[in-house]
């Protein structure tokens, strides 16, 4: 949906009703093009990733305390990993 949203915005930027549009969608193209913001995604998506197998998993039924516990700390050492590992 990133290639949509910019080509939504650059319709706006050109083609937008009040210079106020225009001008807000030129400053939304510049932060959506940014490198920190690119990288911030990204290293949500790997994060929430990984939050996500955790979560799967401590939904299923058959799951024990012992268990739960291994995952949870399964889960601090792999996001310990990617910060240490940049």
């Amino acid at each position: 949906m990133y290639s949509s949203i910019i080509d939504v915005l650059e319709i706006i930027k050109e083609n937008g009703s009040n210079a106020d549009q225009r001008a807000e969608a030129n400053g939304i193209l510049h932060l959506l093009e940014d490198f920190d913001f690119a990288f911030t995604l990204h290293l949500m998506k790997n994060v929430l990733g990984i939050l996500n197998e955790l979560s799967q998993a401590l939904q299923r039924k058959d799951q024990d305390i012992i268990n739960a516990m291994n995952l949870v700390n399964i889960t601090k050492l792999r996001l310990q990993t990617m910060r240490d590992n940049g």
